[in-house]
């Protein structure tokens, strides 16, 4: 019997043990690991800032020269040299220098064309003077011949008039006397032919020598034609080396490869004539220009001041003023950066105030922001915080460890912040987000941990640059 209640009691014991074990340490193990956890609603806070609030806007433009040359070439050939892209030149410095071979030749060839262009020439115009020579001795020798027959006519009528007194005084025959006005006929006659003759020997005399003066003058073109062509090699030798007319930085022209697109000039590329090489923009003065939305073009107006910020120069800040806003609203085409199907925009030029060729480069990205209004003094938070429904804007503003719905009275914002002009004071601390909404609510992502919001909770964001104008 003793033996029995021995049993039982070792039994009772351990049992009790087990359940003084279960409560102290298994119901915490298990509630610890076992039981779903609720998630803790972290919510991220910020708080309202009180000074000067910029009422401005941001838009995406590209840096430009305000005078850029574009130079082309004359000719077509190989490039042999080309400057380096983005070297500072300045008027006769070598931009680009092209292959010459062909050109070499072509001079050779045509300079031999030109030489034998010129002894035809002088062959013809010794022709000419040899034609000249010879038909100047045949006219003088008809004019001589002519100019004796006239006088033996003279002395046969002398003569036919002392017979014809010797007749009338019966001291010589009628035949003799009819005789020597036979004799001054036929001289009168020979006389005739002979001018005749002269006249004719002039006028084939001009009309040779006007035929070999076509000769003449038809060399002569064929002369002056291979001196143009020779003239027109030369002049093609010359273009082949282009060179700098004014001062400037230079950016290459872009050449079609294939398989590769279009990539800017280098050595061993073809360029056709009137091809442009490469431009060179003037640092000196330089210009934003902004595609401008159809929305948002009302809102400024020229002489409107701006900052501009380079992405490539990010701790520096730039200044300008609107100069020029386009009259007609365009649209880009499909195959431009940027395009959008139907939407519109208004190209407008900045001018750039500082003047920093080191620093600024054409095609640079620049951050634009149109300053369009400023509030002097006002009370601002981020957008995110303020909530809208039934018609009443509200904040959550922290009160204890709790959070208390605000209304709100709201003014100028931009793509960040928000002026309120009543309910809400400097310093005071704001929810983010609902505090309503758990955290997988809040952020159903799962991407940002309590650490994350954490870090939100104490940097709160400057005024932005990009703005709405309210």
């Amino acid at each position: 019997m003793r033996r029995h209640i021995q049993i039982w009691g070792t039994r009772f014991l351990s049992m009790a043990l087990i359940v003084f074990a279960a409560q102290h340490w298994g119901t915490p193990l298990y509630k610890q690991y076992f039981t779903p956890k609720k998630a803790e609603a972290y919510v991220p806070t910020t708080t309202a800032k009180e000074g000067k609030f910029v009422v401005s806007f941001h838009e995406i433009g590209t840096l430009q020269a305000e005078n850029t040359v574009a130079v082309s070439s004359e000719i077509s050939g190989k490039i042999i040299s080309i400057v380096s892209e983005g070297s500072t030149v300045k008027p006769g410095d070598k931009l680009v220098e092209l292959d010459t071979t062909e050109i070499d030749r072509d001079i050779s060839e045509r300079m031999l064309s030109y030489r034998n262009a010129l002894r035809e020439l002088e062959r013809q115009k010794g022709e000419l003077e040899l034609l000249k020579e010879r038909n100047k001795t045949e006219v003088a020798q008809a004019e001589k011949q002519l100019e004796f027959d006239k006088s033996e006519l003279a002395r046969s009528q002398e003569l036919y008039n002392k017979k014809k007194s010797l007749a009338e005084e019966k001291l010589l025959s009628q035949s003799e006397v009819d005789q020597a006005g036979l004799d001054v006929r036929t001289k009168q006659l020979g006389i005739e032919k002979n001018q005749m003759a002269l006249d004719l020997k002039k006028e084939e005399v001009k009309s040779k020598e006007k035929q070999q003066q076509s000769e003449v003058d038809k060399a002569a073109f064929a002369a002056d034609m291979a001196k143009s062509s020779l003239d027109q090699m030369h002049a093609r030798a010359k273009h082949a080396v282009i060179t700098a007319s004014t001062n400037g930085m230079v950016v290459l022209g872009k050449n079609w490869r294939s398989g590769a697109g279009f990539q800017a000039f280098k050595v061993g590329d073809m360029i056709e004539r009137r091809q442009m090489v490469c431009e060179l923009p003037d640092l000196a003065s330089m210009q934003v220009k902004v595609n401008l939305g159809e929305s948002d073009t009302p809102k400024i107006h020229l002489e409107l001041p701006v900052i501009i910020h380079l992405d490539a120069i990010p701790n520096k800040i730039f200044h300008g003023t609107v100069k020029n806003i386009s009259s007609l609203a365009t649209e880009k085409m499909p195959w431009e950066t940027g395009a959008t199907p139907g939407k519109k925009n208004f190209e407008i030029v900045i001018a750039v105030e500082e003047i920093d060729p080191k620093s600024l480069k054409p095609g640079m990205t620049a951050d634009v922001e149109f300053i369009c209004d400023t509030v002097g003094r006002s009370v601002y938070v981020p957008i995110d915080v303020v909530n809208e429904r039934d018609g009443k804007t509200f904040v959550f503003v922290k009160r204890g460890k709790r959070f208390e719905r605000i209304q709100v009275k709201t003014g100028k914002e931009n793509d960040n912040f928000i002026c309120v002009t009543k309910g809400l004071s400097k310093g005071q601390i704001i929810a983010l987000r609902d505090p309503a909404l758990s955290t997988d609510e809040q952020n159903p992502a799962g991407s940002e941990s309590k650490e994350a919001g954490a870090k939100k909770k104490t940097e709160s964001p400057p005024i932005p640059n990009a703005v709405k104008a309210k």
